[in-house]
């Protein structure tokens, strides 16, 4: 926030702040983010690499349907003239979509008074907190889309709590009954056999746009194992090597080892409710300024059937 000071001089809150110039009661300012606001921070949290490449819902109420029609195939019917398509005309769409329920979740940073002075001559120390606060959020959303498997928030600690604040995408595809699932045994069998049992499983409609997303040590194992007999082969992320018979291998530091899912990336769905949250207030005991962001988000597989689980 801009403010402007007795002498004229338009100066950030923060550095103000810092510099002994405003009161820590002026930076007692939250709320409801404006739309524009919102929309701002959810872009910046959704242009992370991975998450840009999914399927991000704009939710305007905490339970939303999906529709992914677009995904479908063979969806075309004759219906005679005069007559009204019956239920079976109809059926095959209720296959392509999914239900969004957000679930709350927040992020509580703090920035302690010395840092504030740090930093006072800084004038760009507002973006800086804001694009490091995002970037944690979208990190914590990778991690969880891949790692969640419950949305009790019952755990010991924080990162048993974590876990367990939404179900991610790869515990979806394990409990829904159209997924396809794929035994695999990368440290017996080696990856070239696991991702043919990966591939093999796969709805023929989804094989055109589906990748294989693993870890991105498993991706590198895979490469040495049939890179073994060739030297000089340089191992690059968007490189031909690193692909499986033509599909994209889609390297992802938050998939756990020894897992894969092979899905078009589309059909991963994100959901956050445009209704986000951000405070921010100065504590006069703990000589900080602490922020809070609260957002509510969920994760979704479109085409259940589109998606392979090898593990």
């Amino acid at each position: 926030m801009k403010i402007t000071l007795k002498s004229g001089e338009i100066m950030d809150d923060i550095v103000a702040l810092a510099k002994g110039l405003i009161n820590p009661a002026d930076l007692a300012v939250g709320g409801t983010l404006a739309p524009k606001a919102a929309t701002r921070l959810i872009q910046m949290v959704f242009g992370t690499d991975f998450l840009k490449k999914v399927t991000t819902e704009m939710m305007t109420s905490l339970k939303q349907e999906v529709s992914a029609l677009d995904m479908a195939r063979r969806q075309m019917v004759r219906v005679a003239q005069g007559t009204d398509p019956d239920q079976g005309d109809f059926a095959s769409a209720g296959n392509y979509g999914c239900v969004l329920t957000a679930l709350p979740v927040q992020l509580f940073p703090s920035v302690t008074l010395d840092t504030l002075r740090n930093q006072q001559d800084n004038p760009e120390i507002l973006k800086m907190l804001e694009e490091a606060y995002t970037l944690a959020i979208s990190r914590d959303l990778v991690d969880l889309g891949f790692n969640g498997v419950a949305d009790d928030n019952v755990g010991a600690n924080r990162e048993a709590k974590f876990i367990r604040l939404n179900t991610g995408w790869l515990q979806i595809a394990r409990v829904a009954p159209d997924t396809k699932k794929a035994d695999i045994d990368p440290a017996t069998d080696g990856w070239k056999a696991a991702l043919t049992e990966v591939v093999s499983a796969a709805d023929p409609r989804a094989l055109r746009d589906s990748v294989l997303i693993m870890n991105p040590a498993d991706a590198d194992d895979y490469f040495r194992q049939i890179a073994a007999p060739v030297t000089g082969s340089a191992l690059i992320a968007d490189s031909a090597i690193r692909r499986f018979e033509g599909r994209a291998i889609e390297a992802v530091e938050d998939m756990p080892r020894g897992k894969v899912l092979f899905t078009p990336l589309k059909n991963l769905v994100h959901g956050i409710h445009v209704d986000v949250k951000r405070d921010k207030e100065y504590s006069k005991r703990k000589r900080a300024l602490e922020f809070t962001f609260d957002m509510a988000v969920d994760y979704e597989i479109a085409v259940k059937s589109y998606c392979v689980i090898g593990e």
